[in-house]
């Protein structure tokens, strides 16, 4: 749906991994967007599981200027990492997540939107041009969309999104970047200025291009 046809230069896209210092809970789930009591794990035993998804960034960074139509290149195939949980199968967790960045929209279809642009279940409805980041869970089996909307031309959106997921102890997380046709809107607000996301310095802001970062808010067995 972009003017520009372009070859696909996916060798400047990547993805992180970082630690973060989360909040952990026992009892009943927090709602989004409220801090609870921490749980004062053992000093010698190890930290939840789902603590290790903390700090998880996509990146999808322009690897040209931009190409006259305030959009650039990008990688045009998917960028995939994965992350399994060192826990019990039996632990089920309810983990709150905050998820923050600067994605062109997709409107995907066939599952249940959010009204925070958290797209749940589905696909991508048929659109192969814009860009799909999304985050899958092996266990229980479920997988989320992190940019759903209204595609629009020379534009980015900022999304901002507190959800909880259900993960069990086990389970292998993955998380997927892709730009799909190697052309992407850059990072550009309504009046073509970059967004600026308060309190995010890792990728350093404004990034020059596409970027989602997630924390883990707080992590409570179920």
């Amino acid at each position: 749906m972009r003017r520009l046809a372009a070859a696909v230069l996916a060798s400047g896209c990547s993805f992180h991994l970082e630690p973060a210092a989360p909040i952990v809970t026992s009892g009943d789930a927090p709602s989004p967007g409220l801090d609870a009591p921490p749980l004062d794990a053992p000093p010698d035993g190890p930290p939840p599981a789902p603590l290790a998804m903390a700090g998880a960034r996509w990146l999808l960074p322009c690897t040209t200027g931009d190409l006259g139509d305030f959009n650039c290149n990008c990688a045009g195939s998917p960028i995939v990492q994965q992350v399994t949980l060192t826990g019990r199968s039996s632990d089920h967790w309810m983990v709150a997540i905050h998820v923050r960045g600067v994605m062109e929209a997709l409107a995907y279809g066939n599952g249940a939107a959010t009204a925070t642009g958290w797209y749940i279940g589905g696909d991508t409805n048929g659109d192969n041009a814009d860009n799909l980041y999304e985050l899958a869970i092996s266990s229980p089996a479920a997988h989320y969309y992190l940019n759903n909307g209204t595609p629009t031309a020379q534009q980015s959106f900022a999304y901002d999104e507190t959800e909880n997921i259900v993960v069990d102890g086990d389970a292998t997380i993955t998380f997927t970047a892709n730009g799909q046709d190697g052309l992407q809107w850059g990072n550009d607000d309504p009046t073509h200025r970059p967004f600026v996301i308060s309190g995010i310095t890792s990728p350093a802001q404004p990034y020059d291009g596409q970027f989602a970062v997630l924390d883990v808010l707080s992590a409570t067995l179920m």
